[in-house]
């Protein structure tokens, strides 16, 4: 064979080997995507089949057919001591409603609850009702009594208001709405720190919910992992939690529902051990009780800018009264100019 020859073959083997090589690197990243996606339905498809082996399906089947279950629950809710006063109070105001806002605030957020209620807890276009949900500081009973006595429209639960405590504010107030059978087409629990489209959750969630459904809708995050620090507020152990992944759950502040699934709720939470984190806690009791959870992107995890709010269902980032205001201004000056 002649030099000559040696050469044509390794031209040859050269750009077959380039060609090869170019592909390897454009084909790679999908193939890695697709493995990635293809892991995380099977982790979270483990995941569930673990949490349903401990929260038995019985249990789930027999609060669906018969409205609850002969198996020893897990936690015992005192309802006569759960709130510092009687929350009928403010739920007897209510007949029939389209939308109800279930709003988790901290004791001290005096500015945010009144500025929700100039805001979106209060839009003209449809028959809403907001209720604020505090817990407790020592010395604050007369300003907490004074803001109910003016607006009826906060309930205090007899707890502690720190973090570790956020998970019984939305437990009780499933407790109350299922045990009061509010009227309602749709729930929306969510934090004192956030911008709701009103009008856009509502026309959302006839479009999404059926009142025969039971389903939980928001931004929902994909199996994420434990915080095993010790120092961290969302610190959870092994022997509270003995598992690598969470199962996927709704963050806390962005809950869209009805009463069909609050009243499955109410029963459910009975049988989970509780966790100090709210949105994982009620991750988990849909995940073993089998209730649907929607993953939608107009509940925005993060704060965008003003200009880009019209669209979406709610953002947060709204700590302070001036805040929510000032922007709540800006996007209804934008519709009014659009219309």
């Amino acid at each position: 064979m002649t030099i000559r020859t040696y050469i044509i073959c390794f031209r040859k083997w050269r750009n077959i080997f380039r060609i090869t090589l170019f592909l390897f690197f454009v084909f790679l990243p999908f193939a890695l995507f697709v493995c990635k996606l293809n892991g995380v339905s099977f982790i979270q498809a483990v995941t569930k089949t673990k949490i349903s082996r401990i929260y038995s399906d019985e249990i789930s089947a027999d609060i669906q057919e018969h409205g609850g279950s002969n198996v020893k629950p897990a936690n015992i809710f005192l309802m006569k001591e759960a709130f510092r006063k009687n929350p009928k109070e403010v739920f007897s105001v209510i007949h029939t409603v389209q939308l109800l806002f279930i709003v988790k605030s901290h004791i001290l957020n005096f500015g945010n609850r009144e500025a929700i209620r100039r805001t979106w807890g209060n839009v003209k276009e449809l028959n809403v009702k907001t209720v604020f949900v505090v817990g407790y500081l020592h010395d604050m009973d007369t300003f907490v009594d004074f803001e109910t006595k003016q607006y009826n429209d906060v309930i205090q639960v007899n707890m502690e208001d720190i973090y570790e405590n956020i998970v019984y504010k939305t437990i009780y107030a499933v407790q109350i709405l299922s045990g009061l059978n509010i009227k309602t087409e749709f729930v929306h629990i969510v934090d004192d720190d956030r911008l709701v489209n009103t009008l856009n959750v509502y026309n959302f969630a006839t479009t999404s919910i059926s009142q025969s459904e039971v389903a939980l809708i928001g931004f929902m995050k994909y199996l994420p992992r434990p915080d095993r620090k010790v120092t961290s507020k969302n610190y959870i152990s092994w022997n509270d939690f003995p598992f690598v992944f969470f199962p996927s759950y709704i963050i806390g502040g962005t809950i869209l529902t009805n009463m069909k699934t609050i009243n499955q709720l109410a029963k459910a939470v009975k049988y989970i051990r509780i966790i100090q984190i709210e949105d994982v806690f009620f991750g988990l009791v849909a995940t073993a009780f089998k209730i649907d959870m929607r993953h939608h992107n107009g509940f925005l995890p993060s704060k965008i800018p003003v200009y880009l709010l019209r669209n979406t269902l709610s953002c947060p980032g709204y700590e302070t009264a001036y805040l929510l205001l000032r922007d709540w201004g800006l996007i209804n000056q934008n519709n009014t100019k659009t219309t």
